[in-house]
């Protein structure tokens, strides 16, 4: 898991559908290349976004993802 300390160059916001075992699951598999932060529903359930503050690219993000981006609707905004 990444640290605080670490300095990331580059901060994202990601947007999902689902509930939030889907949220986590998408955390998960993020949280050794960044740090992910600020959850909250986007306006309700089962919508959701949060921050992740990294060192990888946008292109990496999606590698990382793979099928959760379909799966859970997801949305990268730089």
């Amino acid at each position: 898991m990444a640290s605080w300390e670490t300095g990331f160059s580059r901060c994202y916001t990601l947007r999902g559908e689902g509930d939030i075992a889907a949220a986590t699951a998408v955390q998960a598999q993020m949280r050794e290349r960044g740090m992910c932060s600020y959850f909250q529903w986007d306006p309700r359930p089962p919508r959701w976004r949060f921050f992740y503050e990294t060192n990888v690219s946008r292109a990496e993000i999606e590698q990382i993802l793979g099928a959760m981006l379909t799966r859970f609707r997801i949305a990268i905004e730089d």
